[in-house]
């Protein structure tokens, strides 16, 4: 079946379930919904969640207005615990949040003081392909290069998902990563990278598209490795972390750095919001990511195809992520510097 007929025939179920769709008009008619991002302005997550919101509307019973308000601080840490412990708990204000807030509430749950499980899960349009970069001038562009000669990678901090996968990928492969943290945003270390204070740093292929999209085609970085689903990968010759390793420790530290990767970018609700309510939400956002328009603008935007996870498979997959044994717990804080 063609994804055009799928649009067709997910709106026409919804369209046509009437006595559902009268629960959600009544309560989202004259309503606004505001979706709150969980990052500064202008990147990946914060464009992403704009669209998901111009488009997702006219899928939700109702038709109710959507703003966005971004909320950043603690790689989406801030605005998760928001929603999870102030927001309304009536489907009015949601999460849109960077791909590494599951990771924090295992690493830091100090600082992360939310339950995954607790929350809501409407659908993940996108997953995160990381990808470690390095300019052309750097002294060397090869993954078996850095094994030999060390390169400067700048990131924001230890919890972050830009810091944690290169030194996870240093302490696996053996590699020459010097780890240059304190930046603001991944912006500030692209500056830093054109001043020569640092040689790359690991993003995804997504950020790339929108801040640089000529490096991407000039020649003027190179990839090194990359971790999160291959099929979305849109280069090809560069190395998968979780093909390079052997043993059942390291495929087990290897997953755990992608559980960002597959969550991807995630829109949520707060805990016990009305069952009627996330299943609007939950039907909208099946209708959303099959809906040509999004789907064109995605592409136009970041240069990514869809690939969605929606309700229940999301939640599930967060179960599981937050099940992760503690002896892979204590070994990735160990090597990603957590465990002080």
């Amino acid at each position: 079946m063609s994804l055009q007929k799928c649009y067709v025939l997910l709106v026409t179920l919804v369209l046509s379930n009437i006595g559902f769709a009268q629960v959600g008009i009544d309560f989202y008619a004259d309503r606004t919904i505001t979706i709150l991002v969980g990052s500064g302005a202008g990147g990946t997550t914060d464009l992403t969640g704009r669209l998901i919101a111009q488009h997702i509307k006219k899928f939700i019973p109702g038709n109710p207005s959507i703003i966005v308000q971004n909320m950043p601080g603690g790689g989406s840490v801030t605005m998760t615990n928001h929603i999870a412990r102030s927001a309304p708990r009536n489907g009015t204000v949601l999460g849109y949040s960077l791909p590494g807030i599951i990771t924090a509430q295992l690493m830091e749950p100090e600082r992360a003081k939310y339950d995954g499980r607790e929350l809501n899960w409407i659908g993940s349009a996108l997953k995160y392909t990381g990808i470690i970069s390095v300019l052309h001038t750097a002294p060397v562009t090869t993954l078996e290069g850095t094994k030999h000669t060390e390169l400067f990678i700048g990131s924001t901090g230890r919890g972050s998902p830009a810091h944690q996968f290169p030194a996870m990928a240093q302490a696996l492969l053996g590699l020459k990563f010097n780890m240059i943290t304190g930046y603001e945003s991944s912006n500030d270390v692209v500056l830093a990278m054109e001043r020569g204070e640092v040689h790359g740093q690991s993003s995804s292929l997504q950020y790339w598209a929108i801040s640089r999209p000529d490096w991407l085609t000039d020649g003027r970085i190179a990839h090194l490795l990359y971790v999160g689903p291959p099929d979305s990968l849109a280069l090809p010759n560069v190395p998968y972390l979780h093909d390079l390793v052997s043993t059942e420790r390291e495929k087990a530290l290897t997953e755990f750095i992608e559980i960002g990767s597959n969550l991807g970018w995630p829109l949520f609700a707060p805990p016990d919001v009305p069952v009627d309510r996330i299943k609007d939400l939950r039907v909208a956002f099946s209708a959303l990511v099959v809906d040509p328009d999004f789907l064109d603008a995605i592409e136009n935007t970041i240069r990514a195809k869809v690939n969605p996870s929606i309700g229940n498979e999301l939640a599930e997959f967060v179960n599981q992520a937050l099940n992760t044994p503690d002896s892979v717990l204590s070994e990735a804080k160990n090597i990603l510097g957590l465990d002080q």
